[in-house]
């Protein structure tokens, strides 16, 4: 997770997870075509909030791909509920 792609330019998820699938498509090619997604997942490490992608691309390889979206997700746990999430 060190290596995260951090969301800076998401201020909410539908933003956010549009920015996560559009670099991915950057990087990989069309979703169904180049890769598909195995699992997406949201983990919490400290005060960090990460969407874990498991990836497999058209030749067999498998890939993880970390996004840092605690900026984003902060920032709607806010605005829906009023919890303040330590940002």
């Amino acid at each position: 997770m060190e290596n995260a792609i951090v969301i800076h330019v998401a201020s909410n998820s539908i933003e956010g997870v549009k920015t996560e699938y559009q670099y991915l498509s950057e990087k990989f090619g069309h979703r169904g075509l180049d890769w598909n997604l195995k699992e997406q997942s949201l983990i919490k490490k400290g005060s960090k909030q990460y969407d874990k992608f498991d990836i497999e691309l058209k030749d067999g390889a498998s890939k993880t791909i970390y996004f840092d979206i605690t900026e984003f997700y902060s920032n709607e746990l806010k605005k829906l509920f009023g919890i303040n999430t330590g940002r």
